[in-house]
C-alpha cells in the first residue's frame, strides 16, 4: 500500500500512538542528544506580531518549551483529528488555534502567513505539487517555508539492506530530490543538514518502531525472530547503530 494513500495516512495517524512510538526511538538512541524538534525550531528565527501555519503538525511535540515573540501566533492543523487532539494539550502554553486541514486545499487566504511549516509529511501528501502551490499562496511575499526530511540512506534502508531485501522505503520527498520540486515555487532553497545516527541497545524496541509502520513498510511482514537475528549479526558490544539522514528544506 502507498505512503501517500489517504487510507493508509488517515489509519497510521487517527491517534498520536504510532507516532509517540516512533518518536520515543529516537529520543532514547539518536547520538546527536539534542532533541529534533529543539533543532528544527532553532532555525525559524521568528519574529513578533508573525503569523505562522503548520501543517502536519502531528502531536505538536516539536512546540514544547517554546516561546513565541510577542503577538506571534500559530495555527496547527493536521488531517487527523485525534493526532491534533494531542497537539492541543501539548501546546496549551502557545499563542494557538488548531483546525483538521487538508495540505492540497488550504482554507486561507492568499499571503496570511509570514511562516509555513511542513516537517515530515509532505511525502504522505498524494500531490505534492499542488500541496506546494497552496503553501506558496498563503505565503507572504517576503514569507518563509521550512520543511524538514529524511534522506535515502537512513534506518529503514539500513534494515532492508540487513535483511537482503529491495529498496521500498518512500523516497517521494527526501533531502536528495526535495530541492527540485521546492525550486518550482520558491526562489530560494537551502537545507540544513543534521548529523545524528542510532545506537540501539535494545532491540525489541527497534521492532516496534518497525511494527508501527504496519502498512506502510514491507519490513512489517518480516517475522519478529528474522528480524531479531538479522539485528543480532550487527550488532557490535552490544549496541546496533544505524544510520540518520535527516535535513530541513528552508525556503523563501
Amino acid at each position: 500500500m502507498s505512503i501517500a494513500d489517504k487510507t493508509v495516512v488517515k489509519d497510521q495517524y487517527a491517534t498520536s500512538a504510532r507516532l509517540e512510538t516512533r518518536i520515543s526511538i529516537h529520543e532514547k538512541y539518536s547520538r546527536n542528544k539534542q532533541p529534533f524538534g529543539e533543532w528544527i525550531v532553532s532555525h525559524y528565527d521568528l519574529k513578533p506580531g508573525e503569523r505562522v501555519l503548520e501543517l502536519g503538525c502531528g502531536t505538536g511535540s516539536m512546540w514544547q518549551g517554546v516561546v513565541l515573540p510577542d503577538a506571534c501566533h500559530v495555527t496547527l492543523t493536521d488531517l487527523s483529528a485525534g493526532m491534533l487532539e494531542t497537539a492541543r494539550q501539548n501546546t496549551a502554553h502557545l499563542c494557538a488555534d488548531y483546525a483538521v486541514c487538508d495540505a492540497m486545499a488550504l482554507p486561507y487566504g492568499d499571503a496570511t502567513f509570514d511562516v509555513v511549516i511542513a516537517n515530515m509529511m509532505l511525502y504522505h501528501v498524494p500531490d505534492i505539487g499542488r500541496a506546494l502551490s497552496e503553501i506558496r499562496r498563503v505565503l507572504k511575499p517576503a514569507g518563509r517555508f521550512f520543511a524538514a526530511t529524511f534522506g535515502e540512506h537512513g534506518v529503514v534502508e539500513a534494515v532492508l539492506d540487513m535483511l537482503g531485501l529491495p529498496c521500498t522505503a518512500n523516497h517521494r520527498f527526501t533531502l536528495q530530490n526535495g530541492t527540485a520540486q521546492l525550486e518550482k515555487h520558491f526562489g530560494d532553497v537551502r537545507i540544513a543538514s543534521r548529523e545524528d545516527a542510532l545506537d540501539v541497545t535494545h532491540l525489541p524496541d527497534l521492532i516496534a518502531y518497525l511494527r508501527s509502520m504496519q502498512g506502510m513498510t514491507v519490513l512489517a511482514d518480516v517475522p519478529d525472530e528474522q528480524l531479531l537475528a538479522a539485528f543480532a549479526a550487527h550488532q557490535k558490544d552490544g549496541i546496533l547503530s544505524l544510520p540518520k539522514e535527516y535535513g530541513l528544506f528552508i525556503c523563501q
